[in-house]
């Protein structure tokens, strides 16, 4: 990131034809023009791009920061009059180039911190686990654990019953999260039917998922009949043809019943281990 700040200072970059945008543009349209060209520049579909790439993630960055942008245009404006003093420059730059720097530090701590929780989360878990396997080697059940099977990061939504709802499932690439949300499955299923609502429900680390409403039953059996195995061929001339390939496969949401869980396995287990729990309950009271 600290060259493409100083390619943005040094070489007297727009930032706002970086983007093909001007500097009315609204924030919907600047998030969209970052879709676009970050596709086209991404290093994993167009190799020795990076610069490039990097140059267009740092004008969205400071396009989007209301605060970063104020300082750009203020710099912007002072190096457009000739009246203005050098050293004024010289430190707006300083302060400008700092100002980023420490925007992008704070970032990375940000995700330092949300890595050491996910660390001591899979700690707990694991002692969880082992406690588990203790109790129901002593019970005489299975070892399995609930703990072995990947959960995604949300508890699954209850849609009505009668909603023609999908749960689609896409492939998962941390680089490309951004560009993936609402607005962007809906325009990808729609080539199934109208789309009345998506509802991001989180990752396993390898996957992502998305509850998807259709406004009919056809738009939904569509989407289920689709081979999602083949290439995306099906959204050829569309703007979103790149990210339809990440598509891995899409089933019926059972909305008769409420689970804990969108992991069936998962389901499976903990209506088990409530049975085994309430015949135990009903042993003590008879006692009792």
């Amino acid at each position: 990131m600290d060259d493409s700040i100083s390619r943005i200072i040094n070489d007297d970059i727009d930032i706002h034809e970086t983007l093909g945008v001007s500097s009315t543009s609204t924030p919907q349209e600047i998030r969209r023009a970052y879709r676009q060209q970050a596709l086209r520049f991404h290093p994993d579909k167009n190799p020795g791009s990076a610069a490039t790439f990097n140059l267009i993630l740092t004008s969205y960055e400071i396009l989007t920061d209301p605060a970063l942008k104020s300082r750009y245009d203020e710099l912007r404006e002072l190096k457009a009059s000739r009246a203005a003093s050098r050293d004024k420059l010289d430190e707006l730059t300083r302060r400008f180039q700092d100002e980023v720097i420490a925007s992008e530090k704070k970032k990375q701590e940000t995700k330092k911190h949300q890595f050491d929780i996910e660390s001591i989360r899979e700690d707990g878990l694991k002692r969880r686990r082992l406690q588990e396997q203790a109790l129901i080697s002593s019970k005489g059940k299975s070892s399995m654990s609930i703990y072995g099977i990947p959960l995604r990061n949300n508890v699954s939504i209850v849609v009505p019953s009668d909603t023609p709802t999908v749960l689609l499932k896409y492939k998962y690439k941390k680089e490309l999260k951004d560009l993936v949300d609402e607005d962007v499955i809906s325009k990808i299923m729609a080539i199934f039917g109208n789309v009345t609502r998506v509802k991001l429900d989180g990752h396993d680390g390898r996957y992502a998922y998305a509850y998807v409403d259709f406004e009919t039953l056809d738009g939904c059996r569509k989407a289920l009949e689709h081979n999602y195995n083949e290439s995306a061929k099906k959204w050829d001339g569309t703007d979103v043809r790149k990210l339809a390939s990440l598509l891995r496969g899409c089933k019926k949401v059972d909305t008769t019943t409420s689970e804990l869980t969108a992991n069936e396995k998962v389901n499976q287990i903990l209506r088990d281990f409530t049975e085994h729990v309430n015949s135990v309950s009903d042993k003590n009271a008879v006692v009792s």
